[in-house]
């Protein structure tokens, strides 16, 4: 773990430590002077609320640009977890939950988690036309990607409560998990058969790596007479799911009438992570036809895997308000 994370941790926690010492005093009154009657939730109420884990392990996959950061860096690292698995094994960092009071000890609930990012970035590159009229043009053209990223977690279960103002809680729940996305490329000068080789904005050799990955030499490329080619679309990049069980004991203090703060340990025994199949669309003039075709670039066949144990814990925090 390095210094910078842990900085960042220090923060997220002693902001929870002020937020959990703040909100009683903020609600708090004078019961001397104002009398107030608590009123036990029954069955049939319902409690919204937000639900926060800052050691979840989903905070890993990350679909949104940190603050401070490039939003090409963002895109790039998309690329870089088109071949890679991630494991998706606890509940939302951050999520909006509600609860329904179904019988005087039992809440059915759900939790719905997301992320995300849409991203157009665009450069400018040589206008090939024009430096053909022209060598000394330096007129140009736009060349863009448009990112789409996107992570997300569903919960789904029941809780056991019992106790008054200070409730003991123990929660089972179900746990499918997403994330990941895909890329377009967009180009301003075309591909033709007097300029097999356009000029290209840099990013467009991230698929296979560097200069190399526009000199297919190999597959579907070499079947068509292909030898220079450039992306025009990913599939499922990174895309991976997870389907899971999640287990949580904690407490809820109703400080306020109709409003309580929960603190819960959660973990997940079990977990399955798969991806599909990826690919990338790509386009390139081809010496049989005379014509640009477009074939697809396999990337990687799928992979999956199964997490067990007690080594997946989280800490939940949460704030319900009672209907």
């Amino acid at each position: 773990m390095n210094i910078k994370y842990q900085t960042q941790m220090k923060k997220i926690f002693a902001t929870i430590l002020a937020v959990l010492v703040a909100m009683p005093l903020l609600f708090a009154k004078d019961e001397k002077a104002q009398p107030q009657e608590w009123n036990e939730p029954g069955v049939g109420s319902w409690a919204i609320g937000i639900t926060f884990n800052p050691v979840s392990l989903a905070s890993r996959l990350t679909v949104q640009p940190k603050a401070g950061t490039a939003v090409n860096g963002t895109i790039s690292g998309s690329m870089a977890i088109e071949k890679q698995l991630y494991a998706l094994s606890q509940d939302p960092v951050l999520a909006i939950r509600a609860k329904y009071r179904i019988q005087q000890n039992w809440n059915l609930r759900m939790a719905l988690g997301f992320s995300g990012s849409h991203i157009h970035y665009s450069e400018y590159v040589q206008d090939d036309a024009a430096v053909l009229l022209n060598p000394a043009s330096e007129n140009k053209v736009t060349d863009a990607v448009k990112s789409d990223l996107t992570s997300g977690n569903l919960v789904l279960g029941a809780e056991f409560v019992k106790g008054k103002k200070v409730k003991f809680t123990m929660g089972f729940s179900l746990l499918y998990a997403i994330g990941g996305g895909k890329l377009n490329f967009a180009y301003g000068n075309a591909m033709t058969y007097s300029n097999p080789i356009p000029s290209s904005m840099p990013y467009s050799g991230w698929i296979n790596g560097a200069s190399a990955a526009l000199n297919p030499d190999h597959g579907a490329a070499a079947a068509q007479g292909i030898g220079w080619a450039r992306p025009l679309k990913t599939n499922n990049s990174g895309v991976h799911h997870g389907i899971g069980v999640a287990m949580d004991m904690g407490i809820e203090w109703f400080f306020q009438d109709r409003i309580s703060l929960g603190a819960a340990v959660t973990f997940s025994p079990v977990m399955f992570t798969f991806r599909p199949q990826t690919y990338t669309v790509m386009e390139g003039l081809s010496t049989y036809t005379g014509k640009v075709e477009q074939y697809n670039l396999l990337v990687s066949p799928g992979s999956w895997s199964c997490l067990y144990g007690t080594e997946n814990i989280g800490f939940q925090l949460s704030l319900n308000y009672y209907l």
